[in-house]
């Protein structure tokens, strides 16, 4: 019995991701604000997303002015104290802005960040739809901040940040006094952390005594193409980063770059490069071939707590009522896009679906908002992208699963996202499989938050502790996909499933040689050969023979010989197949076969008695 040992990294994460059936009695009051009101008609949806973040599906109606309006409402809560973050992500690949769909984002953010699993996601910032706004295309109106790495910094309408930091107050929102001034350079170490911190105190012009300048090429305003940069001539020190992991030239005074220090000859910065002059001695010294750098504006003031940020336009509801803001998008009937935040530091992210009266879904102006988040119980709340961007997915049964309904028809590209994400505990994990047993060994090598007190593991319906010894499921049929998952307690005994849960499947069966019939008709050799392939190895499919020393392919086990090739003295039959039992390695066996040969009229006649038995047993069966 062969077996095959599979070796995993598996990165996990706690899931209790499931669709509750909707029961019971939930509040139907009629919140009122602003000369509006909301009221919940049917709660449609609930989903448990883990880690105490919820989602849920109200059908609702509105009334302003003295007119009902249908609603569908989506609304996700993520509680302060729950380690899940919110994070803002954009697609910036290849040095630039790229408009994606929410579910392509989530999707992009659990690629390039393999520790963590999105439970949830909105759209989040209006963005340049149309690539004309400026030089660089696409981009968001106002700042982009994923976890402390300050991609955009510049604004059009309002800042709107997230610390993190499970307080009662982790949500920051204003329209100044939040950047620094100057720009600063981090200089990282092997393992990623930073070990010196200088200011920069100038932007694509040459530095004078002690001063350290950036720069950078930017894309032009009319054409949007990029136009390179040249490094000023002078007395200072230059340190070129060639091929930057990211370069964002947002515009003039906006850049976000990192990358590895690879030249010290000034040149024409193209796209993806960016460059430090400076005559500052510290600066010097501390930077050279081979370094690490990061080149970001920062903010300050209330906004220093902000772990990830996106901007906003319009804040409708303070102090939990509805708050008359200027911005004229407010003051009209549209699919909406909000979050908000109640005083226990819970934040609520709603979708509100309009533009499709056919479907009872009449979107809302911004008193009726502010009665739905007031509803909610929020404090606070904050209009982002709407109309045809508005888009609410949440990680069930293993995807992604759009809960509202798109105005466009389909989920529209946009500029960036809010993503509700949790960092996973690291369980390697290795696997020896055979055909009827699975072997598992897994430890746990990163908890990354988890209090994970005692694992284990469930294969088959059969759930043991991991221990650190090895965990044989056996019994098990062959070439069969088998589903496992891991769960763990804490130090309450509370147990939590975890979310990456896989799928090993046990090895083939091998393929078996029965016999090689042989019937001879005329001059012709007809070669039959029966075998047993249960698990379909395909060996047989284009097998290899060698008859008297003449080699044949033999396809699905028919093969047709003239006597005048091999003779009529049928002497040597070497049958050469190959095979993968699913276990990545190719088998290649051969081996002399065994051979039956009849004459044609034999062949007939063996076959008559077969089809007399078989009519024989079908009448004593009748």
């Amino acid at each position: 019995m062969k077996k095959v040992i599979l070796l995993l990294l598996v990165s996990f994460s706690f899931l209790l991701v499931s669709g509750l059936q909707v029961s019971g009695a939930f509040d139907t009051t009629v919140t009122a604000t602003g000369e509006a009101t909301y009221q919940v008609i049917e709660r449609k949806a609930i989903n448990n997303l883990g880690y105490g973040v919820k989602q849920f599906t109200d059908i609702a109606q509105t009334n302003r002015s003295g007119s009902y309006y249908n609603q569908q409402v989506n609304i996700m809560e993520i509680p302060a104290s729950s380690p899940a973050k919110i994070i803002s992500f954009a697609n910036l690949k290849s040095h630039m802005w790229t408009l994606s769909t929410v579910i392509s984002l989530a999707t992009q953010f659990e690629e390039e960040n393999p520790d963590w699993r999105v439970l949830g996601a909105i759209n989040a910032d209006f963005f340049d739809i149309s690539g004309t706004l400026n030089g660089l295309p696409y981009q968001t109106h106002n700042p982009v901040v994923t976890n402390g790495e300050f991609y955009k910094t510049s604004m059009r309408s309002g800042v709107l940040g997230f610390t993190n930091d499970h307080s009662t107050n982790g949500l920051i929102a204003g329209k100044s006094n939040y950047r620094s001034t100057k720009m600063t350079l981090d200089i990282f170490d092997e393992n990623d952390n930073i070990v010196n911190s200088f200011s920069i105190d100038k932007l694509n012009q040459l530095p004078e005594t002690n001063e350290t300048s950036l720069y950078f090429g930017i894309y032009n305003a009319s054409s949007h193409l990029y136009e390179p940069k040249v490094i000023d001539n002078g007395n200072h020190q230059t340190f070129v980063v060639e091929n930057a992991d990211l370069a964002l030239p947002n515009n003039l005074s906006d850049f976000y770059g990192k990358g590895v220090i690879s030249s010290l000859e000034p040149v024409s910065l193209q796209k993806g490069q960016f460059a430090i002059a400076t005559n500052n001695s510290a600066v010097q010294n501390a930077l050279g071939i081979g370094k690490t750098i990061r080149t970001q504006f920062t903010f300050i003031n209330d906004f220093a707590r902000v772990d990830s940020c996106t901007g906003y336009q319009g804040n409708f509801l303070k102090a939990g009522e509805y708050f008359k803001d200027t911005p004229s998008v407010l003051a009209a009937r549209h699919p909406r896009t909000v979050v908000g935040i109640r005083a226990d530091g819970t934040i609520v992210m709603a979708t509100i679906d309009g533009r499709q009266t056919v479907k009872n879904m009449d979107g809302m102006y911004d008193n009726e908002m502010a009665a739905t988040m007031k509803r909610y119980g929020c404090l606070e709340a904050y209009n982002l992208d709407g109309g045809g961007s508005t888009t609410m997915i949440i990680r069930k049964g293993g995807e992604f699963v759009v809960m509202n309904s798109p105005s466009d028809g389909g989920l529209r590209r946009d500029g960036n996202c809010l993503l509700i994400a949790v960092k996973m505990p690291v369980i390697n994990l290795s696997v020896e499989r055979s055909q009827t047993e699975l072997i598992f060994n897994a430890s746990v090598e990163a908890q990354n938050g988890h209090d994970i007190r005692k694992l284990f593991l469930t294969v088959n319906n059969t759930k043991v502790e991991v221990t650190g010894e090895p965990m044989s499921f056996s019994n098990l049929k062959s070439n069969k996909d088998y589903y496992y998952q891991f769960t763990y307690k804490d130090a309450l005994g509370t147990e939590y499933t975890l979310l990456n849960d896989g799928i090993v499947k046990t090895l083939k069966q091998a393929p078996e040689v029965l016999e090689l019939q042989i019937v001879e008709v005329g001059n012709i050799y007809e070669l039959t050969l029966l075998y047993a392939d249960g698990d379909g190895t395909l060996a047989f499919k284009n097998a290899k023979l060698k008859v008297n020393g003449r080699n044949y392919l033999i396809r699905d086990g028919e093969l047709l010989i003239k006597q005048s090739d091999v003779g009529t003295n049928l002497t040597e039959f070497v049958l050469e197949i190959s095979y993968d039992l699913n276990d990545g390695q190719i088998i290649t066996e051969a081996k002399t076969i065994s051979y039956r040969l009849m004459s044609s009229e034999m062949f007939l006649f063996f076959e008559a008695i077969y089809t007399m038995n078989d009519a024989i047993l079908f009448d004593l069966y009748q």
